[in-house]
């Protein structure tokens, strides 16, 4: 039996432990946004210098958001005594893997209580309960992209990241793995055939396309997070970045109408997020500026 890895309290040598095994890490902000990794990266820094991933000079180079993940010990040590409190980020498909995150709050549970009466019991695997109360279930990857939100509070996270424990939670609870909260047992579970996308099927000429579910659920208007907003922004592909900072930018301002959410943190955690994916500072400040002057839909926002 696996008995799997004890992961220590503190979030260096959590991230330590976890490179240990091969796994590759990063840098993630209480708002899920990656740090800057470099001089250059850093706002705060007098040798700062905007500028896009790609065009980094530091000599890293894996500076920028989860392309910093590293398994390296010494480039990890450094990065968390400059940040002890840092949480642990690790991109998914660079380390094997497609994770299943169920998110309460916008229905998840009972997705996946109808989604598993659809398809059957999902095979078991390596679990993490996540400070939202959430749940990450862990799978190797299939090796082809696979749909991001499929299931009303359901993603399917595959070219994006995910925390690890003891990674902390915008709501001040600790990410933790399934059973005694502290011990990681590596995925080696494929990822479930019943999960797969359908192959399209041939088509009688003149028929129309019927769209179909899998779990036969239909989507209601998402409830916009400041998390779900920075998750957003931070899983768009290199010619996306800045129409998904807009689109992210337009829901916080909709759902901050609503009273569901802080504009401010919302803001300041997407302009990070803007500039780890290489957007420059007044490329971030324009286009959320540019939401702010948006007429609004209420249509994505918060339920």
């Amino acid at each position: 039996m696996n008995d799997g890895t004890k992961i220590p309290k503190s979030p260096r040598d959590a991230a330590l432990a976890y490179a240990a095994l091969g796994i590759k890490v990063f840098r993630a902000r209480r708002s899920k946004a990656p740090y800057a990794n470099c001089p250059r990266c850093d706002k705060q820094s007098s040798v700062y210098t905007p500028h896009r991933p790609e065009e980094c000079q530091c000599q890293v180079p894996t500076c920028h958001g989860f392309w910093a993940a590293t398994t390296d010990p010494n480039l990890i040590h450094k990065w968390w005594t400059e940040e002890p409190d840092a949480n642990i980020g690790a991109p998914c498909k660079l380390n094997g893997w497609a994770v299943l995150d169920i998110d309460p709050r916008n229905g998840g549970h009972t997705s996946f209580a109808a989604l598993e009466q659809r398809v059957g019991v999902l095979p078991s695997t390596t679990m993490a309960i996540t400070g939202g109360d959430g749940l990450h279930v862990f799978y190797l990857s299939p090796g082809f992209d696979l749909p991001g939100e499929p299931f009303p509070g359901i993603d399917f996270k595959h070219n994006g990241y995910v925390l690890l424990a003891p990674s902390v939670h915008s709501s001040g609870n600790r990410y933790q793995w399934a059973g005694d909260g502290n011990r990681f047992r590596m995925p080696d579970v494929a990822w479930p055939k019943t999960l797969l996308p359908r192959k399209e099927k041939p088509r009688i000429p003149g028929q129309p396309r019927r769209q179909q579910s899998l779990s036969g659920i239909r989507r209601p208007g998402k409830k916009w997070t400041v998390d779900a907003l920075v998750q957003h922004v931070m899983d768009a592909s290199e010619g996306n970045r800045n129409a998904s900072l807009y689109f992210a930018a337009c829901r916080a301002h909709e759902t901050a109408e609503q009273g569901a959410l802080d504009l401010y943190a919302a803001e300041t955690a997407l302009a990070d997020a803007g500039q780890a994916v290489g957007l420059t500072a007044s490329e971030t400040i324009a286009t959320i500026q540019s939401a702010a002057r948006r007429t609004a839909d209420h249509t994505w926002a918060a339920a």
